[in-house]
C-alpha cells in the first residue's frame, strides 16, 4: 500500500502542476504503479473543461476564447511534461538524420526551429478545431483525456523500448503485476470508449478509431526511427492523440466523411 501511495504522489508530481515530490528510500521501485494514476489526471482535465463548458453560454458570447481555454488547460494542468516530449520528438523526426543523431536530439533540452513551427501549428490547429466544436461534443472530448492517458500507459507497458529509454522504470519487474496494470489500463480505455459511443454513437466511434489509428502510427514511427519507444515519444503520442480525437469528432459532426 505504501508503494501504491508513493506512485500516486509521483504520478501527480511528474505529470501535473502539483508540487514535485521525491522519496529518498527505495527510489528505483517508486514508479512501479505510476502509470495507473496517469488517467486520473486526464479525468481531472476533462472534468475541469466540462465544468467550464457549462458556464460558457452565460459568461462568453464568443467561440474563440473557450477554444483557447480548451487547448491551454490540458497543458497547464499536466505541467507541460507531455508537450516537451512532443516537441523533442518532432524535432528529431524533422531532422531526417540517422537514428543515433535522432536520439541525441531527444536527449537535448534545446528545441530546434522544426519543433517551434510544428508546436505553433499544433496550437493553432487545436484552437481552430475546438472553436468549431458543438457544445454537446464536450463530454465526449472530456473522456478523451482519460482514454489518451490510458493508451499512454498501455504503450509503455506493451511496446518495445529503445535502448536509451527510461520508460523501463515504469514497468514492474513482476510479469503478474505488469499484466494486472495492462488489464486495468485496458479496461479504462474500453470504458472510456463505451461512454464516448454512449453519448453519441457516430462521433464517439470516430474518436475511438482516431485514437487507435494514432496508437498504430505512434508504434510504427517509434519502431522505425528510434528502435522503440522513449518517454519523450510517449509524450508525442499523447499530445498527438489529444488533437486527433477532437479532429475526428469534428469531422463526424460536420459529416465530412
Amino acid at each position: 500500500m505504501n508503494a501504491v501511495f508513493r506512485s500516486f504522489v509521483l504520478a501527480f508530481s511528474k505529470y501535473s502542476i502539483s508540487p514535485k515530490a521525491r522519496f529518498k528510500d527505495h527510489e528505483d521501485t517508486e514508479n512501479r504503479y505510476i502509470l495507473l494514476f496517469v488517467p486520473l489526471i486526464g479525468f481531472i482535465i476533462g472534468g475541469v473543461i466540462f465544468i467550464c463548458s457549462e458556464g460558457w453560454p452565460y459568461l462568453c458570447n464568443f467561440e474563440l476564447l473557450p477554444a483557447v481555454v480548451c487547448v491551454i488547460l490540458p497543458i497547464i494542468i499536466s505541467g507541460g511534461g507531455h508537450l516537451e516530449g512532443f516537441i523533442k520528438t518532432v524535432d528529431a523526426l524533422c531532422a531526417h538524420k540517422p537514428r543515433e543523431k535522432k536520439m541525441e536530439i531527444l536527449a537535448d533540452s534545446h528545441g530546434g526551429y522544426f519543433a517551434i513551427i510544428v508546436c505553433l501549428s499544433y496550437f493553432l490547429l487545436g484552437i481552430g478545431i475546438w472553436s468549431e466544436m458543438p457544445i454537446d461534443g464536450i463530454p465526449i472530448l472530456a473522456i478523451g483525456f482519460v482514454m489518451s492517458r490510458a493508451l499512454f500507459g498501455l504503450s509503455i507497458l506493451t511496446l518495445n523500448h529503445a535502448d536509451e529509454s527510461k520508460c523501463v522504470s515504469y514497468v514492474p519487474d513482476s510479469s503478474v503485476l505488469r499484466m494486472v496494470e495492462i488489464i486495468i489500463l485496458g479496461l479504462l480505455a474500453m470504458v472510456g470508449a463505451y461512454f464516448m459511443v454512449f453519448f453519441n454513437a457516430s462521433v464517439g466511434l470516430a474518436c475511438v478509431i482516431g485514437a487507435l489509428l494514432t496508437f498504430l502510427y505512434y508504434w510504427f514511427v517509434t519502431h522505425k526511427h528510434f528502435g522503440g519507444i522513449t518517454e519523450d515519444s510517449a509524450g508525442f503520442f499523447l499530445q498527438l492523440c489529444e488533437i486527433i480525437i477532437p479532429l475526428a469528432a469534428l469531422l463526424a459532426y460536420k459529416k465530412w466523411w
